[in-house]
């Protein structure tokens, strides 16, 4: 797998871990006082998946162990990439309820440890038991299936940038990542570029299979007074195979007093 996977993957996990750990303890803390649904099962290894396999769904079934009538209002799930289906509202004592988590692993390679969190009426604050999906998925044939614009060989997150509060006297940059697909360096420049804009790559030179920013910087004290308060620009990318059209990016700028 490649660094940028791996780095990628080390940030989902510093962001998720803490959510999870705070989510984990208040189930410890519920599932201590009262056994109010048994599942058949909690976790499941799910095995390895590849980007390019369709959504997955796996059910869980629970039985009502109260001895009284409760309300299932609420199932969270820890991440997009997995959905929960379950049909509401109250589950009668030694009736039984399925809960169905559908993962998708498109645009998501790496370890699995997904999980949902069953709410009920009486415990709404804190989750009544907690469901875990395990397993790997593996990159699909096009790892550069998560950057949906193409311009030749160069694989954009998106074609268009914005700029929402240029100030008088300021210069701003925005971002767009990007990743060079081919087998050859890419070395990117900007035609079609106004005088109060300035294009950049970093780094500047993208080497086969790695990523970079595209870097555009607008310097409002070089702005004409007649642009307005809001204007869009195209920036044609040089360096890459296409027609202009194919190789534009649109550039949004929003001047604020």
């Amino acid at each position: 797998m490649k660094p940028i996977i791996w780095i990628r993957l080390f940030i989902c996990c510093a962001v998720v871990g803490p959510f999870r750990a705070v989510e984990a303890r208040n189930v410890r803390s519920v599932l201590q006082e009262e056994e109010i649904l048994r599942f058949d099962r909690t976790v499941l290894d799910v095995g390895t998946l590849t980007e390019d396999d369709a959504p997955q769904t796996y059910r869980f079934t629970c039985t009502n162990v109260s001895g009284k009538t409760v309300k299932l209002t609420c199932v969270k799930t820890t991440c997009g990439c997995t959905a929960a289906d379950v049909r509401m509202g109250e589950i009668l004592p030694g009736e039984t309820r399925v809960i169905a988590l559908t993962y998708t692993p498109k645009n998501h390679p790496g370890t699995i440890d997904t999980n949902a969190f069953i709410y009920l009426a009486s415990s709404d604050s804190l989750p009544a038991a907690r469901l875990t999906l395990r397993g790997n998925v593996l990159p699909g044939a096009d790892e550069w299936a998560r950057y949906p614009y193409v311009m030749g060989k160069l694989r954009l997150k998106q074609n268009r940038m914005e700029f929402r509060e240029v100030a008088a006297g300021k210069r701003l940059s925005e971002r767009i990542l990007c990743g060079n697909s081919s087998d050859k360096p890419l070395r990117l420049s900007a035609s079609q570029l106004p005088a109060f804009a300035a294009f950049r790559t970093e780094p500047e030179v993208i080497t086969p299979g790695s990523e970079a920013d595209i870097v555009v910087t607008i310097d409002s004290s070089l702005i004409p007074a007649d642009k307005g308060s809001s204007f869009t620009f195209p920036l044609v990318i040089e360096g890459v195979e296409g027609q202009p059209s194919e190789r534009t990016l649109n550039i949004k700028v929003n001047r604020i007093k």
